[in-house]
């Protein structure tokens, strides 16, 4: 029997290429080497980029932000077809990011051009998700931070998934979630059908 799903989605790391995004601004802007994906163990760079202090990181961070950084980010593979296949499913969506505040308005811009399902249903958690995640029946979430994973998985019922990279394998040792490698096999998870790009509008 057919069971309809809340399925509640952090944007970046998970739509959205912010890591290469930040990379790149940093390169630029700061004059440091951010090392290839593998080698970047931490969810905070500048434990692990050579030349990248605390405070430089966060203040580069907040001016990546304020220079539209947000609005122009690369989708990830399989993402749009991702949650139109979610959608197409019979299923719906919401995304609850930990953006800064003063990014909302460049995010809404880009929900928008890139035709995201169900952009209106857009949180801004500011800290915790798990209080969104509760107020809102969300039944499954999908993220890639460690803490956020974490705080879900103790905090609420939803099933929890996370997106693989380096910065987050020290999860492993954590119970309660299911690690993931891209969004199709997020969605063979899910027993959902995955939906080509041609079929969703691109």
């Amino acid at each position: 029997m057919f069971t309809k799903k809340l399925y509640g989605i952090d944007l970046d790391g998970i739509c959205f290429d912010f890591m290469h995004g930040f990379c790149n601004w940093l390169e630029e802007k700061v004059g440091v080497t951010v090392p290839d994906d593998e080698e970047i163990t931490s969810y905070y760079w500048f434990e692990v980029v050579d030349g990248l202090d605390k405070d430089t990181f966060w203040e580069e961070f907040h001016k990546f932000g304020n220079a539209n950084g947000y609005r122009d980010l690369a989708l990830l593979p399989g993402a749009k077809e991702g949650l139109e296949s979610i959608i197409a499913a019979g299923h719906e969506v919401m995304y609850i990011t930990n953006r800064p505040e003063y990014a909302f308005a460049d995010t809404q811009v880009a929900l928008e051009r890139h035709q995201f399902p169900f952009r209106e249903r857009l949180v801004f958690a500011n800290g915790s998700k798990a209080p969104h995640i509760r107020e809102n029946n969300v039944d499954v979430f999908i993220d890639d931070s460690p803490r956020t994973i974490a705080e879900i998985v103790a905090n609420t019922e939803a099933t929890v998934y996370c997106m693989d990279y380096t910065f987050n394998r020290a999860l492993n040792d954590l119970t309660g979630y299911v690690r993931v490698y891209n969004w199709d096999e997020f969605l063979t998870a899910e027993k959902i059908n995955v939906i080509q790009g041609e079929a969703c509008g691109g």
